[in-house]
């Protein structure tokens, strides 16, 4: 594997002249170079590609989209560097990121970081995560990384004065550990536990369903966050001082899987979905090739399930309807729980089996609800205390580290 990119500096000084208004964040400012970006053939696939999947069946105002997340993600990473230079001054912010003291460097950093942000959602397939394991191969990062090499990105990469492109690429891709510093730093800024993705989606996603327990003390994280070195690299660290603002956080995602992601008609909703699609797609996945892939979006998907709605010959006639005239099945009352995903559903099919065996008419589906693989990864946040110390978020907090999620699962029957 070949060595990773420097950083290209020595472009154009970094002018927002274009902003866009936005329900969460106020402005989401755009240079104009980025709009080539925003107006190419995937980004704007993302407008019909919804945030949440069928959520908004259960909470109306969850009509969000990947369009609108993206360029969240985007201001949220900006305003995070913007305040680090500010707070920390350009010695300190680029000094540990093995880059040149220079505001050619921060403008090559805050650049690549921008575009990272704005890119890192194009291989979602309809309804999300939803329906991401009917993807050929790997996850929705693996096709964000190929459908960079579409005609309008590669275009609007080199229309630019600058070089991002190389970097951008290795910052997306999942298969490289071997980042530079500064890459590293990057990729831990917008993906990581804490990183700009993360943040935008929690508020946006409260904002829209209407909850209140998504929200958390963004202006106090952007203003304590910093890169730290750790024994994986530099990675995105907070001060001693955003330790409540970071466990805030963490109980945000906590109660937003709780109460909306693991909401128990959304669960039974997306089971039905994927129990069409698999009937309905050729080879039961979505294309591998990206120009096929991306003509691929939620409206693409409700179109053919009205269809099969209506045509009762239609191989996945009765999943269509279950989605499309609010048919479908209720949970029973009992939640199954045990030590771990194996028991919940092992034990959840010897339920199933016992129903088919005496009710075959109730058609039972079990749900087998796994938690967040990473949710307690947010312990591991590197937290510099007074002495200059580092120390993980989890050894210094009460909460982080002790939310759980227990396995548990539910059967869902067509009548109960």
């Amino acid at each position: 594997m070949g060595r990773c990119h420097v950083l290209v500096v020595g472009g154009p000084e970094v002018k927002f002249s274009e902003v866009v208004r936005d329900p969460v964040h106020g402005l989401v400012r755009l240079e104009e170079a980025d709009m080539a970006f925003v107006d190419s053939i995937p980004f704007q696939r993302l407008r019909h590609i919804s945030q949440l999947g069928l959520t908004n069946r259960v909470y109306p105002g969850a009509c969000h989209s990947r369009f609108e997340h993206a360029l969240g993600t985007m201001e949220v990473t900006t305003r995070l560097l913007e305040e680090m230079k500010s707070r920390l001054g350009m010695d300190a912010l680029l000094g540990l990121l093995a880059l040149p003291v220079t505001e050619d460097a921060y403008e090559g950093l805050l650049r690549v970081s921008r575009l990272v942000a704005l890119l890192h959602d194009l291989g979602h397939p309809p309804f999300s995560h939803v329906t991401e394991h009917l993807l050929p191969g790997g996850m929705h990062e693996e096709l964000s990384l190929a459908i960079l090499d579409h005609p309008d990105l590669l275009r609007a990469f080199d229309a630019r004065e600058d070089d991002l492109l190389p970097s951008v690429r290795e910052v997306m891709d999942p298969a490289r550990s071997d980042l530079l510093p500064h890459l590293r730093f990057i990729r831990s800024l917008v993906s990581g536990e804490f990183g700009s993705d993360r943040m935008d989606y929690l508020l946006r996603d409260a904002h829209h369903v209407g909850v209140e327990y998504g929200t958390f003390d963004l202006p106090r994280i952007q203003h304590t966050l910093l890169p730290v070195e750790t024994e994986e690299g530099v990675k995105l660290g907070i001060e001693r001082g955003g330790l409540l603002a970071a466990e805030g956080l963490q109980w945000a995602r906590f109660s937003m899987f709780t109460q909306v992601y693991f909401h128990r008609t959304r669960r039974i909703l997306d089971l039905h979905l994927v129990d069409f699609l698999t009937q309905t797609l050729e080879g039961r996945r979505y294309p591998e090739e990206p120009e096929e892939y991306l003509r691929w979006d939620d409206l693409r998907v409700h179109q053919m399930l009205i269809e099969a709605d209506m045509d009762t010959a239609h191989p996945a006639h009765g999943s269509a309807r279950k989605i499309i005239r609010r048919q479908q099945h209720r949970p029973l009352k009992e939640v199954i729980e045990g030590h771990d995903i194996e028991e919940v559903a092992e034990r959840l099919a010897f339920r199933v089996n016992e129903i088919r065996a005496n009710e075959p008419h109730k058609d039972p589906m079990a749900d087998v609800v796994s938690p967040p693989p990473d949710l307690s990864k947010g312990g591991d946040l590197p937290v510099v205390i007074e002495n200059g110390e580092v120390r993980r978020l989890s050894e210094l907090s009460s909460l982080v580290g002790r939310l759980r999620v227990k396995p548990h699962g539910r059967i869902y029957c067509a009548t109960c």
